[in-house]
């Protein structure tokens, strides 16, 4: 599989489809009668907000894009962000960190069992003195472990299983 990428009018198209949607859910839970679950949509939706805002902190500018995008790009995951950034990231990592992250999701996408659930969670910790992401993958791929050599980023893997793949990738900030 190779990298895909989005043009400006696939993203916005994207954007307004899953804020259509969400309407369309909050909408219906209204008129069901189902406040309370409208209200839970609403504060995910915010929630979801919050992150993606927070996220730009980072000041790395294709690590961010690769993040907001990948729901759309690898639509077989059930994407999770999670982020605490209090400071931005050197900017000389950005290629190397989307180039980790991207290889990674290239090597399951094609052998992802059609059948299974694949929730792939991506948490980010970045303050003054360390960028922090874990990435944890949780579903059924059928492929051999992965083996790519990273300068300048240190990854320790947890677990890579044919059912979790979990790793993280660490920065010490200068």
């Amino acid at each position: 599989m190779k990298t895909l990428s989005l043009s400006v009018n696939e993203v916005l198209r994207f954007a307004n489809h899953d804020y259509m949607n969400q309407l369309q859910l909050i909408k219906m839970n209204l008129d069901l009668g189902r406040v309370e679950e409208a209200k839970k949509i609403i504060e995910q939706i915010s929630e979801q907000c919050k992150t993606l805002s927070n996220i730009n902190k980072l000041k790395l500018p294709k690590t961010v894009e690769w993040l907001q995008t990948i729901q759309w790009r690898y639509p077989a995951f059930q994407v999770t962000l999670k982020s605490n950034v209090t400071s931005p990231v050197d900017m000389k990592k950005d290629e190397q960190i989307v180039e980790y992250l991207e290889k990674t999701v290239i090597h399951v996408y094609d052998n992802l069992d059609p059948f299974t659930e694949h929730e792939l969670t991506i948490q980010i910790e970045s303050n003054e003195s360390a960028f922090h992401l874990t990435f944890d993958l949780i579903g059924k791929w059928d492929t051999h472990l992965f083996e790519h050599e990273v300068t300048h980023l240190n990854v320790q893997t947890y677990e890579q299983t044919t059912r979790q793949w979990k790793y993280a990738l660490n920065i010490e900030q200068e």
